[in-house]
């Protein structure tokens, strides 16, 4: 597998879906379709370290199918700005809030 960085580390639009990871470990995908699967495993290290999980943790046989959940706009830009920010800018904020004095029961 390549090496990404944590900010490439995502499930993209181009990686197949869980529900087609789970049916490529069950061995239920012939062809075509499970050799793109297999390329794309070989080259994607989130799509390869979710089908170890699955392969490790699978469902129970009787669970509801999958069903696609759309994140939230808001909640997805808050994902993104959080994943993108540099850590520079989280290290100066918790060395500010170290910084300022802490209030006691006296001063109250």
């Amino acid at each position: 597998m390549r090496s990404s960085s944590t900010a490439r580390y995502r499930k993209l639009r181009t990686c197949p879906s869980t529900e087609a990871l789970l049916i490529y470990g069950r061995r239920s995908i012939t062809g075509r379709r499970r050799d793109t699967i297999a390329a794309h495993l070989s080259a994607c290290d989130f799509c390869g370290a979710e089908m170890q999980l699955l392969s490790r943790f699978p469902p129970p046989a009787t669970a509801l199918p999958f069903v696609a959940l759309e994140i939230p706009k808001s909640l997805l830009c808050l994902a993104e700005d959080l994943m993108y920010e540099p850590s520079l800018n989280r290290a100066r904020f918790a060395e500010s809030i170290q910084e300022i004095e802490r209030l006691t029961l006296t001063d109250a």
